[in-house]
């Protein structure tokens, strides 16, 4: 039989397998841009129930006390009927009877509000356990479809599930990154709103509550503010092209020190400069996500940090003394997204990349970057 036919049928039913992928892919991120609407229609509906629920509990609490003066009234002219007319008598029975049909209207209008603020939050876990599913669904899919289309063969030809590793690695980040914005900045954005819209309703009646959720405000604005600064500089630090390596690296290090308990002993060694953007984003990114790994797993308390500079290399030297890690164990398993990106960066630039650690005795990374 002649092997091109069989070739052929092959690259078909890959094409065809592909196309069928493609469409389901659409069909995925349809379904998870449906529920993701969903859930801002669902979240931007619970701000405005909470602003509700703010308004209508501070109407109940002042219609109980108006409830409370009526009380108090009748039970004075019960106690001195014939100090009062008859008009005065209707009166406060009619105010009394007026209160508490307000009351009891108010607070069944707070319970219902409070019922449909346990549905919408429920509702909100619901969306957000389906969309989570969705984009696992959907990263599996465009990994599939990575595959069989071809864009990263000669990778798998040579390195196997190595190419698979990096690719679900580089779709993970975009979903971290996605739930980072909506985590951080959106939600505490949709916490403003509902802020401004309490104010706003208050602040004919209470202005000094009003001012005071204004100054909450503008505290929470500085927070997103703060929040959306770190993402840009987790996905480019301006400093690097501006100030170089070694300044934006020390500002690294020292805001590791001021949010954490980790002491960084940082030595620089430099005899040259890093004129190569290249050269400089991929050394960063490399003690980015190694300072990352620390951060979040290591549990230790110092990081012993050396950089040398020189005209031909950039060696890099970390040593952490926290608990520690079986390297082969992780670099097999999905915690291992973080470490294949060290190494396949530096193998793309022909550089050396090194790991050694053992449970309960730290880690060591020693990485070698040829400055080009």
């Amino acid at each position: 039989m002649d092997n091109s036919i069989n070739y052929k049928k092959l690259d078909q039913i890959i094409q065809n397998t592909a196309f069928a992928i493609e469409d389901g892919k659409k069909e995925i991120f349809e379904i998870s841009e449906q529920i993701r609407h969903e859930y801002i229609s669902y979240e931007q509906e619970l701000i405005t129930v909470k602003a509700q629920i703010s308004i209508t509990i501070n109407e109940v609490d002042k219609l109980q006390i108006r409830s409370q003066m009526a009380k108090n009234m009748i039970k004075t002219i019960n106690e001195h009927f014939d100090e009062f007319t008859e008009n005065d008598i209707k009166e406060a029975y009619e105010l009394s009877q007026k209160v508490q049909v307000q009351l009891s209207f108010k607070t069944q209008e707070e319970k219902e509000l409070i019922e449909r603020r346990n549905k919408l939050e429920r509702m909100l876990r619901n969306s957000m356990e389906v969309l989570k599913k969705a984009e696992v669904l959907e990263m599996k899919v465009s990994v599939a479809l990575e595959y069989l289309t071809g864009n990263v063969m000669e990778q798998i030809k040579e390195k196997k599930d190595v190419g698979l590793k990096i690719i679900e690695a580089q779709e993970k980040e975009k979903k971290r990154i996605s739930r980072d914005i909506h985590d951080g900045p959106a939600q505490s954005l949709a916490n403003v709103i509902y802020k401004a819209e309490y104010a706003s309703k208050v602040i004919d009646s209470s202005p000094n509550k009003a001012k005071k959720e204004i100054s909450y405000l503008q505290d929470d604005v500085r927070n997103i503010l703060k929040d959306i600064r770190k993402i840009i500089y987790d996905l480019m630090p301006m400093s690097l092209d501006d100030l170089g390596l070694v300044p934006t690296v020390k500002k690294m290090v020292s805001n590791i020190m001021d949010t954490t308990k980790i002491q960084v002993d940082l030595k620089v060694h430099q005899d040259s400069v890093v004129e190569n953007s290249l050269v400089n984003l991929m050394a960063f990114r490399v003690i980015q996500e190694s300072f990352n790994n620390i951060v979040k797993h290591s549990e230790c308390k110092k990081v012993l940090f050396t950089i040398e500079i020189n005209p031909n290399t950039i060696e890099l030297d970390i040593i952490d003394n926290g608990k520690g890690f079986d390297v082969m164990e992780v670099m097999e398993n999905a915690n291992g997204y973080g470490l294949y990106n060290m190494k396949e960066r530096i193998d793309l630039v022909n550089g050396l990349f090194k790991i050694s650690s053992e449970p309960k005795k730290g880690t060591h990374i020693r990485v070698s970057i040829p400055n080009m």
